[in-house]
């Protein structure tokens, strides 16, 4: 059973993001191109973007936006950025999407202007991030969100980019810890995930662990299940320990399944059972399939097929999968006696047999 835990050129800026204030605005990459260019620089940019060669293509584009030896034509620019980007040139889809923000050479769309922006973070573009943390603060292109602004804003920071920078200060100034945490469990789900960012899990634990070591629960949990998923136990036995004395149900979860399997620490049934029953009286659906199954199987505990049941059907509840179809299978093979008592302990916990039943026919589903 897989060991899964748990637990966006210048706009007009809103009233109050003033001067002083955050500054938000995307900014187009410009390099570093020479005063003018000759004509037979043009010439030969031309050349080789009309051969393919993406660079090429970029440099020919800005050429254009900026009237760098050429008359500025920002229709031609959007031209040969898109010719650029669609060979994955990262500096090309950021400008792309700086134009598609402005209307600039194309009709001005800024959701188009979003989708440029992560294709150039997804190579580490950090002007891209930084764009894209600005349409998130605004609610432009994409819906506002404050700490996946504060996310790009991080990581267009830690990335170089002055821009980021300073918006990564001010917006810690505006959030607080809290809101710095968020960002950084925000910016470990999208490593850990390979969502908007390549997949890297130790970029993932990095960012988990800033957050992690300032008291933030949901990073402790993520944290130690990365860990726990990875099968690293030495690195995940700390942090299901804090998560625990935290009174995560996460972390109950993560210790009953180490002392379980004896991963990380000697294999104690009884112990992982007394975990795996704190999880499931605090409502961790993991906990509760793990402790119906040891119910069932008469590990760490004594065989009790009725509270097996009970706590499959809890589980069931919550989404887990499998669950009703295990608890269908006890069903079909209980005695009379067995379901009688079964149903004893459903009523004691306010659960009507009649509706169970009729989820485990599927006339029903097990949820409230």
């Amino acid at each position: 059973m897989r060991a899964l835990l748990l637990a966006s050129l210048l706009f007009v800026l809103p009233a109050d993001l003033a001067a002083g204030s955050l500054q938000t605005a995307p900014q187009a990459v410009t390099g570093d191109a020479p005063a003018k260019l000759s004509a037979v620089e043009i010439s030969d940019l031309q050349k080789g973007a009309d051969s393919g060669d993406a660079a090429a293509q970029f440099a020919l584009g800005k050429a254009y936006q900026s009237g760098n030896g050429v008359p500025q034509n920002l229709d031609q620019a959007a031209i040969w950025y898109r010719k650029a980007a669609e060979q994955g040139n990262a500096k090309a889809q950021d400008n792309l999407g700086v134009l598609y923000w402005s209307g600039d050479g194309v009709e001005k769309d800024k959701t188009e202007a979003v989708r440029w922006y992560r294709k150039a973070t997804r190579q580490g573009n950090a002007n891209a991030m930084f764009n894209l943390g600005a349409a998130y603060y605004n609610g432009e292109g994409v819906g506002a969100n404050s700490i996946l602004a504060e996310a790009w804003f991080l990581l267009s920071s830690e990335a170089g980019n002055p821009n980021g920078h300073d918006a990564a200060d001010r917006s810690l100034r505006e959030f607080g810890p809290e809101g710095f945490n968020d960002a950084c469990l925000s910016i470990g789900e999208m490593y850990e995930k390979g969502v908007d960012l390549p997949k890297n899990l130790a970029s993932a634990a990095a960012w988990y662990r800033k957050a992690a070591e300032k008291g933030h629960a949901g990073a402790t949990i993520s944290l130690a299940a990365l860990y726990l998923n990875a099968s690293d136990y030495n690195q995940a036995r700390p942090w299901c320990e804090t998560a625990a004395k935290e009174r995560l149900s996460g972390g109950y979860y993560c210790l009953g399944y180490l002392y379980q399997h004896g991963s990380g620490v000697d294999a104690n049934p009884k112990e992982a059972f007394r975990w795996y029953e704190q999880g499931a009286r605090a409502g961790n659906a993991a906990s509760m399939l793990a402790m119906a199954r040891m119910y069932e199987s008469g590990e760490g505990t004594k065989p009790d097929r009725p509270e097996a049941f009970v706590w499959l059907f809890l589980a069931a509840q919550r989404g887990t999968q499998d669950s009703l179809a295990e608890a269908k299978t006890i069903r079909s093979s209980m005695t009379d006696r067995e379901w009688k008592d079964t149903q004893k302990k459903l009523r004691q916990r306010l659960i009507d047999p009649r509706r169970v039943e009729a989820a485990l026919a599927g006339t029903s589903s097990p949820t409230p």
